[in-house]
């Protein structure tokens, strides 16, 4: 009886303890503006941390000046831009740190190689969830620069045997229109922080 509770006892604290590893190794929430912790169901608009003034992000004709669209900031706070909800790869309520999700206002995804610009240009129709290989540049990350400022990455992990590119989001010019692309740390990658939508039932445009 004695030798049955100790190992009991074992087998419990041993539990405890992966519990407690388990718990520890869990990615922090993202957090809007506000400090409130960002959920798969709420629309944010991105804003980028920046001195003077920039708008948010929308859509525009592609490069080619066709479609697909490029995503893109606009020049001021006074335009029109959208908001956009961001869906965990596990479809969980709240949305952490480093995990991949895709944007959806529609779905924003990493475009062809444009070869004549050496830019990654980030387009719009990819698709919702689907983890895996076939949909690998839909999906993207927040890393956490400061309290509440994060850095767009993609660098996907819903496919460890895929090769994948591996940038942070940052602007590049082209035809005066400040469009998103993949750049290196060096390229001054884009400072981004989240704003609720004010009518949580509001539709993105």
């Amino acid at each position: 009886m004695k030798t049955s509770l100790v190992a009991k006892l074992s087998f419990l604290i041993l539990a405890l303890a992966t519990k407690a590893q388990l718990g520890t190794s869990e990615s922090e929430p993202i957090l809007d503006v506000y400090g409130n912790k960002v959920e798969s169901n709420l629309e944010y608009k991105l804003l980028e941390v920046k001195n003077g003034t920039s708008g948010g992000f929308s859509i525009h004709g592609g490069t080619n000046g066709e479609c697909p669209l490029d995503v893109v900031q606009l020049s001021s706070p006074t335009e029109r831009d959208h908001y956009v909800r961001l869906l965990p790869f596990d479809n969980s309520t709240v949305v952490r740190e480093s995990t991949d999700l895709n944007l959806i206002e529609p779905v924003w995804t990493v475009g062809n190689y444009n070869a004549s610009l050496g830019k990654w240009f980030l387009t719009t129709g990819g698709i919702v969830g689907h983890p895996g290989a076939k949909t690998l540049l839909n999906w993207f990350k927040l890393k956490k620069v400061s309290v509440s400022i994060y850095n767009l990455v993609h660098c996907p992990s819903v496919c460890d045997s895929c090769v994948k590119l591996c940038n942070k989001v940052g602007i590049f010019y082209v035809d005066g229109v400040r469009r998103l692309v993949l750049v290196r740390d060096d390229d001054q990658p884009l400072r981004l922080v989240l704003f609720p939508a004010p009518n949580p039932s509001r539709s993105s445009m």
